[in-house]
């Protein structure tokens, strides 16, 4: 897949030279004091990427989230970067047509929405886009960005598909084939940003699919005996790996409510209980180098730093907000070290696991560093900012 797809790290020719010079002057500047030399080299890397070639899926979104973290504190490369993305989509992606839109990215084809001021898929990944989308509305008061994730939230409740469970479906065709936790998150947060966002009844609305999507997701996809994320449900059947990115995606899932409930809501103690236990299932098994392993309670599968920088970014915000006890420090601090020398001084990441749930399920467990994607980039930079706050 071509960078256009946004999976390859390497920067290619440049259509906004001019804008990556400007760049090249003034990066380094607001980056915090003590992120270390080789992860302020991988946000670098980052905004070196033309943004026309970020597109609007997974691998996308979540880098422009990470560069919209920095830039709130002061990392302004990160918003104007982001800003720039965003304009271009608006433009560029209305006038394509359904082929050359599916070609931006990696991924099954959905319908696609072109009623609002952006137009997207209703694949579940790109459905993201409310997340750094919401980032930037908050960061710069854009209307139109609060428009894109409501655009968002309205497709969740009115247009994708469910399984049977009434969680909402991974794409058009996978409805019925496969359920996993991945899709909880972009649903769960999707619509709880949409509650913010408004008022009255049409809050309620939104707010009550979040609840409603995370309780599916917690009563099928968490085992409550070893604490941990199963990998989904295929075939109508639970599995019974224990994959390790599925602990971050549940447990984003429930920071993506508990961002926007506050301790009264009815809700909340079943999600800060479950959180809890996640974290103390991930804790039992995270490895002595501070990763996780592919399938998380078998040693005989790599370690993986993607899915213990998914789990630390939302352990540690937990932690700071008083959705869990201060009792996973050492955790966070095991498994940013691991983060640490995951990554080399050029920036790349290593150590990560490059498949997705389905090539779990079928048993490919060495995927590590293979046709590399850029989510793993985003990850980091999430957990990045949370373990220099």
């Amino acid at each position: 897949m071509s960078l256009a797809g946004g999976t390859i790290l390497s920067p290619l020719g440049s259509n906004a030279q001019e804008y990556k010079e400007e760049i090249g002057k003034q990066a380094n500047t607001g980056l915090p004091a003590n992120l270390p030399d080789n992860l302020k080299q991988m946000v670098l890397n980052t905004v070196k990427i033309d943004f026309q070639d970020v597109n609007t899926d997974w691998d996308g979104t979540i880098r422009i989230e990470g560069l919209l973290r920095f830039s709130q504190r002061g990392y302004r490369e990160g918003l104007t970067y982001a800003s720039n993305w965003f304009n271009y989509h608006l433009k560029n992606d209305a006038k394509l047509d359904d082929e050359a839109y599916f070609n931006q990215y990696d991924g099954p084809r959905a319908r696609i929405l072109r009623d609002g001021p952006l137009t997207f898929v209703i694949y579940s990944s790109v459905l993201n886009l409310a997340c750094p989308v919401h980032e930037l509305y908050k960061q710069t008061g854009n209307k139109v960005a609060k428009e894109v994730c409501l655009d968002v939230a309205e497709a969740i409740v009115h247009y994708v598909a469910r399984d049977k469970y009434g969680m909402m479906a991974h794409d058009d065709k996978n409805f019925t084939n496969f359920t996993i936790p991945d899709t909880a998150y972009y649903a769960v947060r999707a619509t709880a940003i949409a509650s913010s966002l408004t008022k009255g009844d049409l809050s309620k609305v939104y707010l009550k699919q979040s609840v409603y999507q995370l309780d599916l997701a917690i009563n099928h996809f968490f085992d409550k005996d070893k604490n941990l994320s199963r990998l989904g449900i295929f075939d109508n059947k639970p599995s019974t790996i224990y994959w390790c990115r599925s602990q971050g995606w549940l447990m984003w899932s429930i920071a993506g409510l508990l961002r926007y409930i506050p301790t009264s809501h009815s809700y909340y103690t079943k999600a800060a209980t479950t959180f809890a236990a996640l974290a103390n299932g991930v804790k039992k098994y995270q490895t002595k180098n501070g990763g996780l392993h592919v399938y998380v309670d078998d040693p005989s599968t790599p370690e993986d730093v993607t899915s213990i920088a998914m789990v630390i970014a939302v352990v540690k915000e937990g932690m700071r907000k008083g959705w869990l006890p201060k009792e996973y420090n050492d955790m966070c601090d095991k498994g940013w070290q691991y983060i640490q020398k995951s990554v080399d001084a050029d920036g790349k990441v290593h150590n990560a696991y490059t498949g997705w749930a389905l090539t779990a399920h079928q048993g490919q467990k060495d995927l590590m560093d293979t046709k590399f994607r850029g989510f793993a980039v985003g990850i980091l930079m999430l957990a990045a900012d949370e373990m220099t706050r």
